[in-house]
């Protein structure tokens, strides 16, 4: 029934039966499993029936376990089978016969492996393809593999890894590498990647790549492998020389492994090749294009970065970082300064061609970097090199590098970068002393000239307070000037401090010019006026600078003028007369010096007018207006020079007279009035008078008419100061305005505030005979009528209320003796209704006498006040007797009064002990 004649069905129903009888009768067939066999072995058609055919041999095998009387034919039915029906269920049977009946097999063991791998390379079943894998696995496992198939063995797991679903599966079978083939399949692998034959067979590199990478140094690496990298990683560069991205991100995979896991323990030449091996993964990147090879080489180069930074590093740093250097503009910022720092190490005097290294260090991470932290960075380093080298080298490093690279920095976007590279500038011109400083000053003064206009309605900083402003380098900049100037006004050569000077000064009329008012501007020209204001001169026309700490140094080569003190005296122009137009006469200058320098003052004057016609920020005003007085006591300073002081009188004037001044300033107090100008002006006023040599006449009159209008404001006190001053300076001037202005004086009211500068400018006055001897009358009783209200001693200190006694009195006594007589009655009056009426109202109140705290207790205070009281009325009733007696003779007269001035003064200075 089973020969090829009969139908299939009565073929399959001979078939069945055998499987029925064997499973049956299985334990009790003894030989006649061979003729059953047989029967399989030579069933014809051979490749029909093949399915059911395997069912019978499954059977008779228990699946290929039980082999019992067909030991010496099962080896040629397994080849018979593999050439007909290389099936997975034969597959599943195969991988039995290995494991229990491998002794049987040996003969045939390279052509089922030869064939099984054929099948794994040409199959894409996925059974299929994991089933040969089980056989091999058991091949490798049961059996000895024998070495002829090594190599298609090897080829078949590094093709078959690629395949997702089996590569957990093809590094089961990776056994064989820790057999004693181990070595040979290490060494298979790597000729694979060497051979060119397989360069355009990717799948097979990038498998080698994975089985090699894995066992020597993989998570299950094998320890039996005595192979180190740098016997394999040659062959790793070798299969790059196909550029492939599946091969080449294979490799960064592996070599990123290893030097995770050992990277402390690698040497010199290991490194060496992994240098080779990255520097072609950086070629490749630039040819394939791919984002993914592209991340995961930088990944790389930063994982060695970090090993470098741990001192774990042991290659050629040098290569490392000239291989960072090519992708440079493409590593993050960390990456960059790392490789800035090691470039940095080599630039010193002890290495050829150091300051060529540095400018092109500048050239391509500072010129043609657009990174502000990484050009920051390297204008560290070439401050830092400046600053060491600068005794030897500072001329070359400033005409090779600073210059050439820093000459735009004005125009540079980034601000950081030109704060810095501004602030770098400051500090080497600072402490230059050669012909380059001019160069050095050039690029400063380029900086300093940006506009200063504010780029929106509202000023950065005035959006918002934590952000910076963008004009903050040019606040560096003349921030830089400043101590440039104070530096080089004691060192040679001293043009440079006048260089400087002059700078500053220009920068000043340009923000008048431009009419700038940002913040920025604003702060710059607060710190320049402080510090033009700060400028002291000596007897030798030495100038000098107040330093913060109250430090006053005199320079040895600038000042402020050539011409010499003593003509300059000579030449003063007699008072009232009209002065020249250059404010000062032109002094007579001695030859030139190159050791010296001239910085006249004028420039600097002629801004500060600028200042006080045109400024809008009162802070600036108000710093200008405080400091102003204290650099008029120099006067070398400014007549040594052509200063219109006349012009600046007429300005100060027009200010306290101005009455929408308020409306020209902005960034005032909270309450800011008009009043606050005149407050601040009026001191620089009184300063003025003492250069009425040098104001025309009519000048001096507008400066006290214009401190006679102050009188009416809150500023009264500060201008009565100022009137006494003017009549101790300008009495031609005074003799002719103090009638009116005696007047004025009565209409003001006898306030604690008023009362001391008051009652000295009468004090003064009296002194002055020659200003009041056509005083008549009128005048007499407006002095009384200002000093009598100071005598109350219930409203005034007792300080006050004796120097109005004395005004009282010395007016009377120098008063025409024809006046006298009338002024008694007056006087007395006065004198009972401010200094003893308050004594018969207020016997139980506190006066000014009794304001002292003591620890003393009530009683001796009572005490105490009653009898300065009563010692009060006593000087009074003597002041009120001695006018009262004046009428007399003039020599009693003269007598009783002096008697009581000594009496009145006892008194006084009794009372204050008391």
């Amino acid at each position: 029934m089973l020969t090829p004649e009969q139908p299939p069905e009565a073929r399959h129903a001979v078939l069945l039966l055998l499987r029925a009888v064997i499973q049956g009768q299985g334990e009790r067939l003894g030989p006649l499993r061979a003729f059953f066999f047989k029967v399989i072995r030579d069933y014809q058609p051979s490749n029909e029936d093949l399915s059911d055919r395997l069912e019978v041999f499954k059977a008779l095998t228990e699946n290929g376990k039980d082999i019992t009387y067909l030991e010496e034919d099962i080896a040629g039915f397994v080849l018979l089978w593999m050439d007909i029906g290389l099936t997975a269920d034969f597959l599943h049977v195969l991988v039995n016969l290995v494991k229990f009946n491998s002794c049987y097999l040996d003969q045939n063991v390279s052509v089922m492996v030869q064939k099984i791998c054929l099948l794994c390379n040409r199959t894409t079943a996925s059974t299929d393809i994991e089933m040969a894998l089980q056989v091999l696995d058991a091949v490798v496992c049961y059996n000895c593999l024998p070495s002829d198939s090594l190599t298609v063995f090897i080829i078949t797991l590094c093709r078959t890894v690629n395949v997702k679903e089996f590569c957990e599966s093809c590094w089961k079978v990776r056994e064989c590498v820790g057999t004693h083939l181990g070595h040979s399949a290490i060494y298979t692998m790597c000729r694979i990647m060497e051979e060119r034959a397989y360069m355009e067979d990717s799948p097979l590199l990038r498998g080698a790549v994975f089985f090699v990478g894995m066992a020597l140094w993989g998570a299950h690496r094998l320890p039996a492998l005595k192979n180190t990298p740098t016997l394999v990683l040659p062959s790793f560069y070798k299969a790059m020389w196909c550029a492939n991205e599946m091969v080449s991100y294979e490799i960064v995979l592996s070599i990123t492994r290893l030097i995770k896991k050992y990277g402390k323990e690698l040497q010199v030449v290991t490194w060496d090749i992994l240098l080779g091996i990255i520097e072609r993964l950086l070629q490749q990147i630039q040819s394939i294009g791919s984002a993914e090879l592209k991340s995961i080489v930088f990944e790389l180069l930063t994982t060695v970065e970090e090993l470098y930074e741990q001192n774990g590093f042991h290659g050629s740093s040098d290569k490392f970082f000239s291989l960072v250097e090519k992708c440079a503009d493409k590593r993050p910022d960390a990456s960059v300064l790392t490789l800035i720092s090691y470039r940095a190490q080599s630039i010193q005097p002890a290495k050829d061609g150091w300051i060529q290294n540095l400018h092109r260090l500048m050239e391509k991470f500072f010129r043609n970097e657009s990174r502000g932290v990484i050009r920051i960075k390297v204008l560290h380093i070439l401050s830092f090199v400046l600053s060491t080298n600068r005794q030897l080298y500072e001329e070359e490093l400033i005409e090779v590098v600073v210059v050439p690279q820093l000459s735009g920095i004005a125009e540079d976007r980034d601000l950081a970068v030109r704060r810095q590279a501004t602030q770098l500038l400051v500090d080497l011109a600072e402490s230059c002393s050669t012909h380059h400083f001019t160069s050095l000053l050039d690029i400063i003064q380029r900086v300093a000239s940006r506009s200063l206009v504010c780029p929106g309605p509202l000023e950065v900083s005035e959006r918002d307070p934590t952000a910076e402003s963008p004009m903050e380098d040019v606040r560096t900049a003349i921030r830089g000037l400043l101590e440039i100037l104070q530096s080089k006004l004691y060192s040679l050569p001293a043009s440079h401090a006048s260089r400087v000077y002059e700078l500053l000064i220009g920068h000043l009329q340009l923000h008048y010019k431009s009419k700038y008012s940002s913040a920025v501007a604003c702060s710059i020209r607060l710190q320049v006026f402080d510090f033009l204001l700060m400028m002291r001169t000596d007897s030798l026309h030495r100038l000098g600078f107040l330093s913060k700490d109250g430090v006053l140094r005199f320079s040895p080569y600038c000042h402020c003028d050539m011409g010499e003190p003593e003509k300059r005296g000579s030449e003063k122009k007699p008072a009232g007369s009209v002065s020249p137009p250059a404010g000062s006469p032109a002094p007579s200058s001695p030859p030139p010096s190159i050791r010296t320098a001239c910085l006249p003052y004028s420039p600097a004057f002629n801004v500060l007018l600028q200042c006080l016609k045109m400024e809008t920020d009162w802070k600036v005003l108000k710093l200008v207006l405080d400091k102003m007085p204290w650099t008029l006591q120099y006067k070398v300073l400014l007549l040594s020079s052509p200063c219109s002081i006349d012009q600046l009188c007429s300005t100060l004037c027009s200010m306290v007279t101005d009455r929408l001044i308020s409306e020209r300033l902005k960034k005032t107090p909270d309450g800011f009035s008009r009043t606050d100008v005149q407050l601040a002006v009026v001191p620089v006023l009184t300063a003025i008078t003492s250069y009425h040599n040098y104001l025309e006449q009519a000048r001096q009159r507008e400066l006290v008419q214009c401190l006679e209008a102050g009188l009416i404001y809150r500023c009264a006190k500060q201008c009565v100061v100022a009137l006494t001053m003017c009549t101790v300076e300008m009495p031609d001037i005074m003799i002719k305005l103090l009638p009116a202005l005696i007047v004025k004086l009565t209409h003001i009211s006898a306030t604690v505030a008023m009362a001391s500068p008051m009652l000295e400018f009468l004090s003064t006055l009296v002194r002055l005979p020659h200003l009041y001897a056509y005083f008549v009358a009128e005048q007499y009783v407006s002095v009384f009528a200002i000093s009598l209200p100071y005598t109350n001693p219930s409203k005034f200190n007792q300080y006050i209320v004796s120097l109005a006694h004395h005004v009282i009195s010395m007016w009377f006594i120098r008063c025409r003796l024809t006046f006298r007589k009338d002024f008694v009655q007056y006087i007395t009056k006065g004198l009972r209704s401010n200094a003893l009426m308050p004594f018969d109202d207020t016997q139980d109140t506190q006066s000014s006498f009794r304001a002292r705290s003591t620890s003393l207790n009530e009683r001796p205070k009572s005490l105490r006040a009653a009898k300065m009281a009563k010692a009060h009325q006593q000087q009074q009733a003597s002041m009120a007797a001695g006018v009262a007696a004046s009428t007399g003779s003039p020599v009693k007269e003269l007598r009783d009064l002096s008697a009581f001035r000594s009496r009145s003064i006892s008194v006084s200075e009794h009372a204050v002990r008391r």
